[in-house]
């Protein structure tokens, strides 16, 4: 139960960490106060942010993965 706690946790970081990258790479038109695009000055800080975007996907799934794989086992056993 831990794991699809920590799993639902990861997905949770993930999707809130690539919506605001996603505004920080198409700036912020519709604010009172329009803000540009931040990923023009910061483009390799932007390139490690969706670096680490993917890896916490890739390790969401993972761990999905093994906490399926548990359930398997548990109902063999």
């Amino acid at each position: 139960m831990k794991k699809i706690v920590f799993a639902y946790a990861l997905i949770s970081a993930g999707s809130a960490a690539s919506g605001v990258t996603n505004l920080n790479r198409t700036g912020i038109k519709h604010a009172p106060i329009p803000l540009p695009n931040f990923c023009k000055p910061l483009n390799k800080f932007c390139e490690h942010v969706a670096i680490s975007i993917v890896s916490n996907f890739i390790g969401c799934f993972f761990l999905a993965t093994l906490a399926v794989h548990d359930v398997i086992w548990l109902s063999k056993h």
